[in-house]
């Protein structure tokens, strides 16, 4: 049996800053058991954590013990294609994963999801692998690592997935940081503040969003910052802080740029100015009870892009909205056709967040108008999937 060998350099770096092992899962989101094995080295950390604690103690994986010296010497292969060959490779190496990610991002919102959940999870290990080391590569890919794991955080938050969701969103923040990219980071807390926004943690998504807006500053594009006040405008309405809900949707349409498909942004967030009247208008009116402002809102958003015509997610998105302004309504015939098509393509999608999102829309029905034919019919399009 192969003798486990304690990892003496994390536990020295730990000692050295005078932190317990339980301090310092706290400060890597894990608990002290897994800190324990850790460093008695039954366990070596994932990919995820050697990120977390190289940037928290500002060592490289070989230095806090990570790597053996067969790992180091197949990572230094790569880190010598990629830095010491430079000039021969870099452009073209990054041009690949440029692609690859854009091509990613093009498949998810025209829905392939399915095809993205397969080819991500290999873009987000290539660029980390670079983004990891020092070398003239690092920055570039540390950002385009932030973007790969932004979009698997959307990915994976569609799924309900939330713990890997909420691992990737914060890989996605750790590498903006990384490369210094106050955009993609504000970008990345929008992501997980989303996150908590559909978990129902608004208080968690709040904070998120305040983190955000910390670090809007003339550096920031925009569009990120339209984004983010439509962001908490949703989530102030969720909470039923009306003047905080309309002081921030002020905001929202104060900073949204006309044509946010020139923003340098747009690229990796995909907001158009379909979120600005959807999330940031009128998803805070149904939660602040005024389906009539919600409605024109989703009419006006209409006129201004064809969003929904060309990307089935987003057209997914706004069928729940519609259905939910015609519940607010007591438009019954109208609710239940747009829940039918939207189940439908929920289903068609793998969105198990939507589908369960129409499902409870589906329940209020019911709960309202239990004898109603129309309501009645829903119950065989909402069997459990």
């Amino acid at each position: 049996m192969e003798e486990k060998r304690a990892n003496k350099h994390l536990r020295r770096e730990r000692e050295l800053r005078g932190w317990s092992q339980r301090r310092l899962a706290e400060l890597v989101d894990t608990t002290e058991q897994v800190v324990n094995r850790w460093e008695s080295g039954h366990h070596k950390p994932n990919r995820y954590f050697q990120t977390q604690l190289c940037q928290l103690f500002g060592k490289s994986a070989e230095e806090l013990g990570f790597m053996d010296v067969s790992q180091t010497m197949e990572e230094g292969a790569v880190v010598e294609m990629a830095g010491g060959l430079t000039e021969l490779w870099a452009d073209d190496l990054l041009a690949i994963y440029v692609r690859g990610i854009t091509a990613c991002q093009d498949l998810y919102f025209s829905g392939s999801p399915h095809q993205v959940q397969a080819i991500l999870p290999l873009y987000c290990d290539q660029t980390a692998l670079l983004a990891r080391q020092p070398s003239p590569l690092q920055q570039a890919a540390a950002q385009l690592t932030s973007q790969a794991q932004q979009l698997a955080c959307e990915l994976l938050t569609d799924r309900e997935d939330f713990g890997a969701a909420g691992q990737a969103g914060r890989q996605a923040l750790l590498y903006a940081q990384l490369a210094g990219d106050v955009n993609l980071q504000v970008a990345s807390l929008i992501g997980l503040a989303n996150l908590g926004f559909h978990r129902k943690l608004s208080t968690a998504a709040l904070r998120t969003y305040e983190h955000a807006i910390s670090l809007l500053n003339e550096h920031v594009t925009p569009l990120l910052k339209g984004r983010t006040y439509a962001g908490i405008a949703e989530v102030y309405a969720m909470r039923g802080q009306l003047q905080e809900a309309m002081r921030a949707m002020g905001l929202a349409y104060e900073h949204y740029p006309l044509r946010p498909e020139d923003d340098p942004a747009y690229p990796y967030l995909r907001a158009s100015r379909y979120s600005l009247y959807v999330f940031g208008d009128a998803q805070s009116r149904l939660f602040l009870g005024q389906p009539k402002e919600a409605g024109k809102a989703l009419i006006a958003m209409q006129q201004e892009t064809n969003d929904p015509q060309i990307e089935p997610v987003t057209k997914l998105d706004l069928l729940y909205y519609q259905a939910e302004t015609q519940i607010q309504q007591a438009e019954l015939e109208a609710s239940g056709a747009m829940l039918t098509e939207a189940a439908t393509l929920a289903k068609d999608l793998g969105s198990r967040l939507y589908f369960n999102k129409l499902a409870v829309s589906y329940h209020n029905l019911h709960v309202r108008w239990p004898q109603e034919p129309l309501v009645m019919a829903l119950e065989e399009v909402f069997q459990p999937w």
